[in-house]
């Protein structure tokens, strides 16, 4: 399925293409669709755009509206002597996040397509708190690229740990390690210097294994290039696009870490390249710093590590495995 981003993007430019006289509100007709119909976007002459959703075969033959958010609503409608539920952004401002929501309720769509309006409405309740307008981000470089490098493992992780990739990432939680498997523990370092490979741990935890549990450190290392193919927002729309994401979830875990897809300025946002990946299991011989205080009574150690030249540290995985 076409990402909604782009459908409204075609959908624009169509309107554009239009001669001034004959520009109205205008209407795009996705290729999704129950007995009713077919599922369209929308976008009005002032700029609000939308969905028009068909009512399907198991939905009740009235939608009650949902006017509760000033920023998106959603009411029944007559449409071509049909009834049909209009879903419409109010605030511009917030179209980054419609676009997740949108994406999300396609995915539900094509799975349950005779109760479509029901779905809509369902997803609005659970998704209204995402629908405010915030400040512009204001997330630290270095805050940045740390969330960055624990989705961009987490999306290597669905593809072979399934839902547990989300629902075993602890690193929004502030814990000693950003995922906690039964049998192993994951820890992500980002970093930004230009010369070798060095990385800060913080806390005497970060690098001891749990009992029964393997640790892996799993090193991303970043150059900030207006020429990048990375960003942050970018990386959550592409793990929004896995079916095993609770969308929902994931925005509000990221609004947590004070990251908001509302508050992505795309004309601002940090660019960014990956120079290389590098992934360690850390065991005997590993460089660490190992502190006797069985009374966890020692709160604030940091420290740096070098692991330039990767492949002569102990414990160093070519292949880059973390299972």
């Amino acid at each position: 399925m076409t990402p909604s981003i782009e459908l409204f993007n075609e959908l624009r430019a169509a309107t554009e293409a239009a001669p001034p006289s004959s520009r109205h509100g205008n209407d795009l007709v996705t290729k999704l669709a129950n007995t009713s119909g077919a599922v369209r976007i929308f976008q009005e002459l002032d700029g609000r755009i939308g969905l028009f959703i068909p009512l399907g075969a198991e939905d009740p033959t009235s939608i009650p509206p949902d006017i509760r958010s000033r920023y998106i609503t959603l009411r029944t409608v007559q449409r071509n002597a049909r009834s049909v539920v209009q879903l419409q952004l109010e605030n511009p401002a917030l179209e980054n996040v419609f676009h997740v929501f949108v994406d999300t309720f396609f995915k539900s769509f094509r799975n349950d397509r005779e109760r479509a309006a029901t779905i809509a409405q369902a997803q609005l309740k659970r998704w209204r708190s995402l629908f405010t307008p915030v400040p512009p981000n204001s997330l630290s470089d270095t805050e940045e690229i740390g969330i960055i490098c624990e989705l961009q493992e987490m999306q290597l992780l669905l593809a072979t740990d399934g839902a547990l990739a989300f629902y075993r990432w602890t690193g929004p939680d502030q814990q000693a390690h950003d995922f906690r498997f039964e049998d192993r523990g994951i820890e992500c370092k980002a970093t930004r210097v230009s010369n070798g490979l060095h990385v800060t741990i913080n806390g005497s935890q970060q690098l001891l294994a749990e009992t029964d549990r393997r640790l892996l450190l799993s090193v991303r290392k970043y150059e900030s290039t207006p020429n990048g193919d990375i960003t942050l927002s970018g990386v959550v729309r592409r793990i929004l696009e896995n079916d095993l994401i609770p969308s929902d979830e994931l925005l509000s875990r990221l609004e947590e870490m004070r990251f908001s897809m509302a508050g992505v300025d795309p004309k601002t946002e940090n660019r960014y390249r990956l120079v290389g990946r590098y992934v360690f299991e850390v065991g005997a011989g590993f460089p660490r710093l190992i502190v006797a205080d069985t009374e966890k009574r020692i709160s604030a150690v940091h420290y740096g590590i070098d692991l330039t030249e990767p492949d002569i540290i102990p414990g160093y995985r070519k292949d880059g495995s973390l299972i």
